[in-house]
C-alpha cells in the first residue's frame, strides 16, 4: 500500500459515538480553577439542572469542598455547590477562558476523590486541531504548507485513536506534551487552519486501523524503533525507524534544526547531585540509597544511534536506565526540570580515582524519535515533497484515508 488519493471508509461506531468532540483535559491536581466569560455563562448540574448564571461579563471559581464543588459566580456574589461535577457553557459567542487563554466549546469541572479538581474542555474534534498544529509545528511558511497537512492528519490520526482508547474514562487528550500540546484559539495562525480544514476527516492507516501516528520535533537523522524507546507499547512494523534522508543525497531532512546536534557537560558532583533527584523518582528509591556516583556506563546502541540502556554504579547499588526513561534520568538542566532532548548520544568521560570526574555528553535530536520527524517533515516540504509523500516516508506502508 502506498499514501494515494484518499478514499472514504465509514466507521459509523466511533463518529457516531462522540459526534466528533474530543474532551480535553486542561488541568488537574488543583484545589480551585476560575472560568471567565465574556458573554455570560451557564452552570449546570449532572442532569440538566442549572445552578448558576449570568447574562453579562463574569468569572466562575470552583473550589473543591470536602465532599462536594463549591461555586462562586462574580459578579453578583451567587454562590452554589454541587457533587461530582458541573458543565459550563457560554450564553452568547464570546468562548469561555481559563488562564487567559480562551477554548471553544463548554467546560466541565470533575470532583476527584482526593478533593482535588479535573478541568476538561469539551470541543468539536476538527476545532480541537486548529488549536493543536499550530502549537506541534508552528508556521512553517506557504512552502512548508504539505507539511502542516501531514502534521494535522498525523494529529488527527493520533487523537481518534486516542478517543478509542478512553472511551470509558472522564477525557481523551491531555493538552500538553503528554499527548498533543492545545492550546484553544491561542496562537492559531491561517496556514495551520488552512491545512486542518485541506484535510479534513484524512487519517492514515495501515489496512489494519489507524497507525499509532507518534511525532517528535527532531529526529537527528534516524527516526527510532518505538521497542527500543517505549518497551513495552505495542510493536507496529512501519515504527520501526528509518533514515531520515532523501536517498543519495547524504544530508538529514532535519539536520537544521537547532538540537540536531548538542552536547551537555557535568562534573562528577553535579552527575551525582542529578541521579539522586532523578533516581528515585524513576526507580522508586529512597534518595540516602543512591549513594555516591562511581561510573556511569552505556550498554548499547540500537540501529538508528539510540542508547538502549545506561548502566551507573554507586557506592549503594547499581541502576539501569533504559529507553525513553534515560532522558528523565540524565536531564540537560536538573535545576529547571529540563529532560536530556533525546537518547541518541554518546559520552566522553573523565575517570578519577575510580570515580567519574567529568561526563560530557554529546547527542542529536529532539524527542522521542518514533514516527515523523517534524523538523524533517517541512524540510521535505520545502523540497516539493507532497503531504502524501511526506506520511509514507515516516509511516512506511501507510494508506491516508477520508474517516469522514
Amino acid at each position: 500500500m502506498s499514501c494515494a488519493a484518499p478514499k472514504t471508509v465509514r466507521r459509523p461506531e466511533r463518529v457516531a459515538t462522540r459526534a466528533l468532540d474530543i474532551r480535553v483535559l486542561l488541568a488537574e491536581g488543583r484545589e480551585s480553577v476560575v472560568i471567565s466569560a465574556g458573554d455570560g455563562l451557564v452552570v449546570s448540574a449532572s442532569g440538566g439542572i442549572t445552578l448558576l448564571q449570568s447574562p453579562g461579563k463574569c468569572a466562575l471559581r470552583v473550589s473543591a469542598g470536602p465532599s462536594n464543588l463549591e461555586l462562586k459566580l462574580e459578579p453578583p456574589g451567587n454562590v452554589a455547590t454541587a457533587e461530582e461535577e458541573v458543565t459550563v457553557i457560554s450564553r452568547g459567542t464570546a468562548p469561555l477562558s481559563f488562564e487567559n487563554v480562551a477554548y471553544s466549546g463548554d467546560m466541565k469541572i470533575v470532583a476527584g476523590a482526593d478533593a482535588k479538581l479535573m478541568l476538561v474542555n469539551t470541543v468539536a474534534f476538527e476545532t480541537y486541531l486548529e488549536g493543536v498544529v499550530p502549537h506541534e509545528m508552528g508556521d512553517p511558511g506557504a512552502d512548508g504548507f504539505d507539511a502542516l497537512k501531514a502534521q494535522a492528519i498525523a494529529a488527527r490520526t493520533y487523537a481518534l485513536e486516542r478517543i478509542e482508547t478512553h472511551t470509558a474514562d472522564r477525557f481523551d487528550v491531555h493538552a500538553g506534551v503528554r499527548d498533543q500540546v492545545y492550546q484553544g484559539l491561542k496562537g492559531r495562525n491561517n496556514h495551520a487552519s488552512a491545512a486542518v480544514r485541506d484535510t479534513h476527516g484524512m487519517v492514515a492507516e495501515d489496512g489494519k486501523g489507524l497507525v499509532k501516528a507518534y511525532y517528535c520535533g527532531c529526529c537527528g537523522g534516524h527516526t527510532s524503533d518505538i521497542g527500543q524507546v517505549w518497551p513495552k507499547r505495542e510493536p507496529a512494523e512501519y515504527l520501526s525507524g528509518i533514515p531520515d534522508r532523501e536517498e543519495g543525497s547524504g544530508g538529514a531532512f532535519c539536520r537544521d534544526n537547532r538540537y540536531f546536534r548538542w552536547r551537555f557537560s557535568f562534573t562528577g558532583k553535579e552527575l551525582g547531585d542529578m541521579l539522586r533527584v532523578t533516581l528515585p523518582k524513576t526507580h522508586g528509591v529512597d534518595p540516602s540509597d543512591v549513594g555516591e556516583v562511581l561510573d556511569i556506563r552505556i550498554e548499547n546502541w540500537a540501529p538508528s544511534g539510540r542508547v538502549t540502556a545506561v548502566i551507573i554504579r554507586t557506592t549503594k547499588d547499581e541502576f539501569t536506565a533504559r529507553g525513553d526513561e534515560i532522558r528523565w534520568v540524565l536531564m540537560a538542566d536538573p535545576a529547571k526540570n529540563r529532560i536530556l532532548p533525546s537518547i541518541m548520544f554518546n559520552f566522553d568521560k573523565i575517570m578519577e580515582q575510580g570515580r567519574v570526574a567529568f561526563l560530557s555528553i554529546a547527542g542529536g535530536g529532539n524527542g522521542h524519535g518514533v514516527g515523523m520527524c517534524q523538523s524533517g517533515a517541512i524540510a521535505m516540504s520545502k523540497k516539493g515533497y507532497t503531504y502524501q509523500m511526506i506520511l509514507k516516508h515516516y509511516y512506511p506502508g501507510c494508506e491516508v484515508v477520508r474517516e469522514y
